[in-house]
């Protein structure tokens, strides 16, 4: 007995001695001088953004600048974009990475990427001052650790031109409203305008009748597969639920859909409502338009009230840069609560992901832009068992499907179990051009 309790006391001692070595490799050295290369646009603009300050705070350490024009003049001829980032980034070995979600998460799984958890405990750096939700949405792309931040954020809203919702006198929209109650306010606009002016209650970019099912569809928590991806599931209540509400928008005339991702309708005062990022608010002013505008939130499922954001800039250390201090404090500088402040005061289009610091543009209010959590996961299709084809396959047949329906050429009910057909049959074809 005595024997076996010491041989335990033993291996836990080992245990801790071999926990203590991991903890003592994973932190960093005190800053040294040197010379660090970070990945960006290019030199001038990272100098612009960050560089010029950081050179202020941190004389001691260089930083070259590697254009991310070289990924498309010197590896133009690999048509796969993941493998020409991986010859980019072997070939020049930077030490700070700008990836986007995609080549991020494929990094964190090919362990190219320092896990950045010891360095912000050890510096006590704040990641609670975040957008709710942006940093669990970091977590879950780095399988549950902190590999890359991010200091500037795409998020749309809703926009609205009050004057046509008091000229047609119409409550403005709320925030955190369901589709069902946006596409009912739209439907407020329905007929009206003047002198052949048509005013419309939505304006869609980007858009056209089957994407527009997609988007409503998702955002509204229904599934378009089986758990497993075996089944496509289209032909139900619910999805003909949404084709229904797309299909009167369209065909009342209050809501548009543009496919171009022309705003005419909104800039020229005939719409009375549109979702745009926050370019919009720039280019109104940069046009002269004058516009008494304001913003809510996207629209919400009853039970997930959160929104998708985009970010093409997450900055991430290499695993195997020589100089992890001087990298980390590079990140550590563009993702804070400075470079924030700084960011806030010189508007460029994009948000930054620290909340407090933008709360107003020319007057009005950007708390919408901030008000819903960050979701997680913004897994295409709700599913990871379905390929990435699926979408460029499916798209036309449901475009086609819904125009019909427009028309008055096929029932609602006609429409989806035709798609359900089609849609497995895409989903096969996807299946056996990816192996997926």
């Amino acid at each position: 007995m005595k024997r076996v309790w010491k041989t335990g006391i033993f291996m836990l001692a080992i245990i801790s001695l071999l926990s203590s070595c991991a903890e003592q490799k994973e932190k960093l050295e005190p800053l040294q001088a040197g010379t660090i290369k970070v990945v960006y646009l290019d030199e001038e603009s990272f100098y612009e953004d960050y560089g010029k300050y950081f050179k202020l705070q941190f004389p001691q350490i260089d930083v070259e600048v590697i254009s991310k024009s070289k990924l498309i003049t010197e590896f133009n001829h690999v048509t796969d974009y993941k493998e020409a980032t991986r010859k980019f980034l072997n070939t020049y070995s930077p030490d700070v990475l700008l990836l986007d979600e995609e080549m991020f998460k494929a990094f964190v799984e090919e362990g190219k990427l320092y896990n950045l958890e010891t360095a912000i405990h050890q510096d006590n750096f704040d990641v609670d001052g975040f957008m709710p939700g942006l940093i669990d949405k970091l977590k879950a792309l780095g399988k549950g650790d902190l590999y890359g931040l991010v200091p500037r954020v795409i998020v749309h809203a809703l926009y609205y031109n009050a004057d046509l919702f008091k000229e047609y006198q119409v409550e403005p929209p709320r925030n955190k409203m369901t589709w069902q109650e946006l596409m009912e306010l739209a439907a407020r606009f329905t007929g009206q305008g003047s002198g052949g002016r048509h005013v419309y209650g939505l304006e869609e970019t980007y858009s056209d009748p089957g994407r527009e099912v997609l988007n409503i569809g998702f955002d509204s928590g229904l599934r378009l597969f089986d758990e497993k991806a075996d089944h496509v599931l289209i032909n139900t209540d619910g999805w003909k639920s949404v084709m229904k509400l797309v299909t009167d928008g369209v065909r009342s005339g209050s809501v548009v859909l543009n496919s171009n991702g022309s705003n005419k309708h909104f800039m020229n005062k005939e719409a009375a409502m549109i979702f745009s990022s926050p370019d919009l608010m720039l280019s109104l002013k940069q046009n002269g338009i004058q516009m008494n505008w304001g913003i809510a939130t996207m629209p919400v499922h009853s039970n997930d009230e959160s929104v998708n954001i985009s970010s093409r800039e997450i900055f991430a250390i290499s695993a195997a840069s020589s100089n992890k201090r001087a990298a980390w404090e590079l990140v550590k500088f563009v993702n804070g609560a400075d470079m924030a402040k700084s960011n806030s005061k010189t508007y460029n289009g994009t948000l930054p992901s620290r909340t407090g610091f933008l709360k107003e543009y020319d007057g009005k209010s950007l708390e919408a832009f901030y008000m819903l959590k960050v979701k997680e996961t913004a897994q295409k299709w709700g599913n990871d068992h379905v390929p990435e084809s699926f979408f460029r396959l499916f798209v036309e047949p449901l475009r086609a499907e819904m125009q019909a329906v427009i028309e008055n050429r096929k029932t609602i009910d006609e429409a989806a179990a035709v798609l359900e057909e089609k849609g497995q049959g895409v989903l096969m074809q996807a299946r056996s051009e990816t192996g997926k």
